[in-house]
């Protein structure tokens, strides 16, 4: 019984760290909150296209069409965030792969602008 013990707490151990390294990616088709302001509609095409959250030997990135290219760092297990400046935007985006389904949310802190998405 004790080794069945161990066994289970190794495995219980290493699963969350096993479900980190899975390499992969994600795609999204961001949409704007209808409660976002005009300066946020004009930031709607650098957003509103899609997105690929990739995740490879433990270290995450999106880009998209609209010109986002940047590494995104580890959270929480399986969640994945990256702020960075699009103009007057100051901008988190958030990909929550841990989720079902698994979502990108990219909010600003100056204006409140939200676009959001989940996997399909």
């Amino acid at each position: 019984m004790k080794g069945l013990a161990s066994v289970i707490l190794i495995a219980s151990v290493l699963a969350p760290l096993l479900a980190l390294a899975q390499d992969g990616s994600a795609k999204f088709w961001l949409k704007g909150s209808s409660n976002n302001l005009q300066g946020c509609l004009a930031a709607d095409p650098q957003f509103t296209r899609e997105h690929t959250i990739t995740v490879q030997n433990g270290e995450a990135a999106v880009t998209s069409a609209g010109g986002i290219n940047t590494r995104m760092k580890l959270v929480r297990p399986n969640i994945y965030e990256t702020s960075y400046v699009l103009g007057q935007l100051n901008l988190t985006v958030v990909a929550d792969l841990a989720a079902t389904p698994k979502s990108l949310t990219v909010t600003d802190r100056n204006l409140g602008c939200r676009w959001s998405a989940v996997k399909e």
